[in-house]
């Protein structure tokens, strides 16, 4: 009897230890739920007294509605010249301009008082072509060079 016992337990030891010694070789790789944009706005020139200067991630150009992302860019906020900047969580999709651009009397909803400063695709010619962030394009670096110059004009 006591054979019998023994030989069961080694027996269902022997079970258990090769189905969960047994690993799956198949590694499946998770797609990303998100996008992200992300890169450097170089900054030449003096940067202005008053106003503000933003950085807009626009679906359509020209611009109809409100961004995909926008940041204020204040002097605070440069490192030698340069900002360095993120758009994460991003839904999937299509995506027209990186804008950077200066607002004299400061950012207004719906108000066309503001000079571009620099922008990705460079130059904004209409038709702007678009570029796609999906599954298999989910993270992409976008460098932009800003002319502060053109704000004192």
């Amino acid at each position: 009897m006591k054979f019998l016992k023994n030989l069961l337990i080694l027996s269902l030891t022997s079970v258990m230890l090769i189905t969960t010694a047994c690993e799956d070789d198949e590694v499946t790789e998770s797609k990303p739920e998100n996008a992200t944009i992300s890169g450097v706005v170089t900054f030449t020139g003096t940067y202005p007294d008053s106003g503000s200067v933003m950085l807009t991630l626009d679906t359509a150009y020209p611009p109809q509605g409100a961004p995909a992302g926008f940041k204020m860019i204040a002097q605070t906020d440069l490192d030698n010249g340069s900002y360095v900047y993120s758009f994460s969580e991003l839904a999937f999709g299509d995506f027209s301009a990186l804008t950077v651009t200066y607002w004299p009397n400061g950012y207004s909803t719906a108000s066309m008082d503001y000079t571009l400063l620099g922008s990705y695709p460079n130059p904004l010619i209409p038709p702007v072509p678009s570029f796609l962030l999906d599954e298999d394009n989910a993270e992409m670096t976008i460098d932009i060079d800003a002319d502060l110059g053109l704000a004192q004009q």
